[in-house]
């Protein structure tokens, strides 16, 4: 009792630490930056946007690997990959490295296996998957077989993704229109569906009486109320609730948005009856608008091909 009391008067003489209770936009905007293509917008890390296929890759392993109610071969394996990883970052281990590349390599054959001789069970995966592990080689006919495989696999076609195959709008182009739709998408999917404050501050309770620190989580922004509602993942159908919902979004966490540098073009063009108030705002929203449709599907045909850019 004496050692809680201790701790608690530590955390009492200590100013509050704000902790959001949401995952802001400006973050989420950062967090779909590709970083190559647009001088104003450059991400500070190559493993956190959605271009570098982290969030693709996490949907198809998490069930598998991380889940507590993954399979205990998927959870230690997890283990396992997560030691030699951190064996590399940390200490910039060869060996683990090598164990790593050999793991990859015998698991990408066992999938070509799949391929080749399990036809029905890689055809019942691959369409529900966003990756496929596929064997490089210096065997003359391992690219044939590759690229063949890639064809057959219809991948992604029955996936949360399937809209967005090969959309260079989704998960390459760094056109600041681009990155804002992605990132209001990111917000509906991140943000739909949080706990409660109070949940938020009790799972808070154990790191403070530990660190003797005193974190305070921040009240929901009003555009947080109704999120749920919308579908996931966004659809043609849904384009317009993902627009409005993402106009409230940026105009409660960033009122100046418009300001921001990505944005300065916009400051230069000469629009019809002259740079009226709310002119560069009304421009930009107008082409959030159209990304996001780009990305819904709305103008894809539905006799294209899954894999056609969009």
């Amino acid at each position: 009792m004496k050692r809680k009391s201790k701790q608690r008067s530590r955390s009492q003489g200590k100013p509050a630490f704000p902790w959001p209770s949401h995952q802001p936009l400006r973050s989420l905007i950062d967090f779909c930056i590709v970083g190559r293509s647009h001088p104003d917008l450059k991400t500070t890390s190559c493993d956190d946007h959605i271009a570098r296929a982290c969030h693709i890759l996490h949907g198809d392993i998490n069930p598998f690997l991380w889940h507590r109610k993954a399979d205990r071969e998927g959870i230690a394996f997890n283990k396992i990959l997560r030691n030699l990883k951190k064996r590399v970052a940390q200490h910039d281990d060869l060996r683990a490295a090598e164990i790593l590349y050999a793991i990859a390599t015998e698991a990408a054959f066992e999938v070509v296996n799949l391929y080749l001789r399990r036809r029905d069970l890689f055809d019942r995966i691959a369409p529900r998957r966003n990756m496929l592990p596929a064997l490089f080689s210096i065997h003359p006919e391992t690219a044939k077989v590759v690229e063949q495989m890639r064809a057959d696999s219809q991948l992604g076609t029955r996936t949360y993704h399937a809209r967005q195959i090969g959309s260079k709008a989704f998960f390459a182009s760094d056109s600041p229109a681009n990155v804002y739709a992605r990132a209001i998408i990111s917000s509906v999917e991140i943000n739909g569906n949080l706990e409660s404050i109070e949940c938020q501050q009790a799972s808070w309770a154990e790191f403070d009486r530990r660190e003797g620190e005193r974190t305070v989580v921040l009240p929901f922004p009003r555009y947080v109320e109704g999120l749920d509602k919308l579908p996931i993942p966004i659809t043609p159908e849904s384009v317009w609730h993902y627009w409005r919902k993402g106009k409230e979004m940026i105009v409660e966490e960033m009122p100046d948005f418009h300001l921001e540098p990505e944005w300065k073009d916009y400051h230069r063009r000469h629009y019809k009856g002259g740079a009226k108030t709310g002119a560069v705002q009304h421009a930009i929203f107008k082409d959030i608008l159209t990304a996001l449709k780009t990305i819904a599907g709305v103008n894809r045909s539905g006799a294209k091909k899954a894999g056609t850019k969009i």
